[in-house]
């Protein structure tokens, strides 16, 4: 990361710091808690006792810490501790980190869905001129998954341009069609449709067909049947039973019937059968 892109975020994150801190709704921030956030190392002896004292003591441990790895970790918990507490220091310990190490990407990672819950331009600018590749791809699927709450569309375009594949690519692909599919999962099937066969595209469909055969059944089962044959097919064959399997025989049935192709219906009923219960 560059000079001066570090000192865009480390002023952002002395500006959010002076403000409460919001909890994301994000389901992708709540299933990637910052390993740093814990009240052991402030002062619990005393009501007045100042917890910057604490934090300082912290830091100054972890400065002196010979190990890399728990350096980084004893930096990254300070950097978020402080937040609050005192924006000052906290912004003292996140420039100490490593640039690129994992704790610097959780930190970017977490910093980049702050702002773009407050701005999402302002956060797609910060991202597009971070230098490390993977720190940049991740800030633009966290922005993404906050940006696909009011713009699903735009929230995919932003995954498909502008993140490198690969895991976290595919996640946030994932997140997005969850959200997407609950307002216009036809716009969604066929936006992960034209991605490359691969886990993006399987794990995508999956989604979509898990919204859209809940909220019109007959609409899903008419598109699966309209899908280019081959490994498109395939995959929306596999959507389909996996979307099927969580339901009870009766509406398993129900649903089954709206398949107007009797070959397509035994296909999606024989991969259903070899599913796990």
């Amino acid at each position: 990361m560059s000079a001066l892109y570090r000192l865009f975020l480390l002023g952002f994150l002395l500006l959010i710091g002076c403000g409460e801190k919001e909890e994301t709704s994000s389901a992708a921030e709540r299933q990637e808690p910052l390993p740093g956030r814990s009240e052991s190392r402030l002062p619990r002896d005393s009501e007045d006792a100042d917890p910057r004292i604490a934090l300082r003591e912290s830091l100054d441990e972890a400065v002196r810490e010979s190990d890399p790895q728990a350096r980084e970790k004893l930096l990254e918990a300070v950097a978020w501790d402080a937040i609050d507490v005192d924006p000052e220091l906290s912004r003292e310990a996140f420039a100490t980190l490593t640039p690129g190490s994992e704790s610097s990407r959780r930190m970017v990672g977490h910093f980049a869905m702050r702002l773009a819950d407050e701005d999402p331009d302002q956060a797609l600018a910060w991202a597009s001129g971070l230098e490390e590749e993977e720190e940049r791809s991740d800030a633009f699927g966290r922005i993404a998954v906050v940006m696909s709450a009011e713009d699903p569309a735009a929230a995919a375009t932003l995954v498909a341009e502008e993140m490198t594949a690969g895991t976290p690519r595919d996640r946030a692909v994932v997140q997005v069609l969850q959200r997407w599919s609950q307002a216009a999962p036809a716009d969604a099937a066929d936006w992960i449709s034209g991605f490359p066969r691969g886990a993006a595209r399987s794990a995508g469909l999956k989604a979509v067909a898990a919204a859209w055969i809940e909220s019109d059944a007959p609409e899903f089962a008419a598109w699966v049947e309209t899908t280019e044959e081959g490994p498109l097919r395939t995959e929306a064959l596999l959507a389909a039973a996996e979307a099927l399997r969580p339901g009870t025989p009766e509406i398993r049935a129900a649903r089954l019937s709206h398949f107007q192709d009797a070959a397509l219906r035994k296909q999606v009923e024989s991969i259903l059968s070899q599913l796990p219960p």
